[in-house]
């Protein structure tokens, strides 16, 4: 156990713990916030709203299949971290923060171009379908504007750190509602309910597993898009490609 004088005596590394724990703090809610942005925009597909039924720990553990979604935080977590244990790091933190910044742009390239093409492809779209791309463009327009001024104007930490925040956001977004849009148009790469009388008594049609929140889980009929929300917490799944064949 530390002894009280020497926390004392050592004001400075008492403030670099009590900072480092707030930026611990924060950084995990912005883990919250790119999960919440990804859940935005998977279930703004299905027309639904999926908050009401979210825990804390959904938010982390949602986009598990978004490798760069997943790592976001963390990335920018080190990059703060580093920045702020090394002044003199500076132009080698802006360098680092400019090839980051390329590479979720390049990711937000291909995961809008998925999103888009199968919202084009899409012969039924919910309300405000369409706000999930615009969003999406804006916050990468506005990621583009911070890193010109990174690159022209100003090379602080603040400038890197909203650069990457705004790409990773409109990565995030993009990435939900593609990866939801393709489940709601018949992705070869989803799952069924084995016992269909779980959400239709003496139904014939298959129900796609959407996921688990909580102690609710969603699936989706493959015909009419109906959902079922069910408290049930023992099923099983089958996967389509096993089933049909594909």
């Amino acid at each position: 156990m530390q002894d009280p004088s020497e926390s004392a005596r050592n004001p400075i590394s008492v403030a670099v713990v009590t900072d480092k724990l707030g930026l611990g703090v924060l950084l995990y809610a912005y883990a919250m916030l790119l999960g919440a942005t990804y859940l935005f925009g998977y279930w703004r597909a299905f027309g639904f709203d999926v908050f009401p039924y979210v825990s804390s720990i959904d938010y982390i553990s949602a986009p598990l299949n978004r490798l760069l979604v997943l790592v976001s935080g963390p990335i920018l977590f080190a990059l703060v971290l580093f920045s702020q244990a090394d002044r003199a790091a500076s132009k080698f933190v802006v360098r680092l923060s400019l090839y980051l910044i390329f590479l979720y742009a390049l990711s937000f390239a291909i995961d809008f171009y998925q999103a888009a093409s199968r919202f084009v492809l899409s012969d039924f779209h919910y309300e405000n379908e369409k706000s999930v791309l615009v969003i999406s463009v804006i916050l990468f327009a506005a990621s583009c504007g911070f890193t010109y001024r990174l690159i022209r104007h100003e090379s602080n930490v603040l400038t890197c750190a909203t650069a990457l925040i705004l790409v990773q956001l409109g990565g995030s977004l993009s990435a939900g509602y593609s990866d939801g849009k393709a489940i709601f148009s018949g992705a070869a790469n989803v799952f069924f309910l084995d016992n269909r009388d779980l959400c239709e008594s003496g139904g014939v049609r298959d129900w796609v597993y959407l996921g688990r929140f909580s102690s609710k889980t969603f699936f989706m009929n493959t015909i009419d898009k109906r959902l079922c929300v069910t408290d049930t917490g023992s099923f099983n799944l089958k996967s389509r490609k096993f089933a049909e064949g594909l």
